[in-house]
């Protein structure tokens, strides 16, 4: 009788479900992806792909205190950009990749 009550036991244990499931917007929170070690950058990428998958444009703070300098500013910093390319332009992942300078550039 002890050993039928326990493999009952034990059978009824193994059907319960853990409830330990997690969601792609759990996953994918700026909160939880730097928790696990990830850069600030990519949570901005992961939040500009969702962005775009729900059909709405995404920027980050930084882009839009440059967005909203006015155009002298803009200029300068287009054309201290395009001397340093290593130097932020606030466009990553927000434009299409051309491999031949232009003047559309700055």
């Amino acid at each position: 009788m002890k050993k039928l009550l326990l493999v009952m036991i034990v059978a009824a244990a193994t059907q319960i479900q853990g409830f330990a499931a997690i969601s792609v917007d759990q996953t994918t929170s700026p909160a939880v992806l730097q928790n696990k070690g990830f850069s600030a950058q990519t949570t901005d990428i992961v939040n500009v792909s969702k962005a775009r998958a729900n059909g709405l444009e995404y920027y980050t703070p930084d882009e839009e205190a440059y967005k909203q300098q006015n155009k002298f500013v803009r200029f300068w910093r287009k054309l201290y950009v395009y001397t340093d390319p290593a130097a932020e332009d606030y466009s990553f992942y927000h434009h299409n990749t051309t491999t031949t300078p232009s003047y559309q550039d700055l």
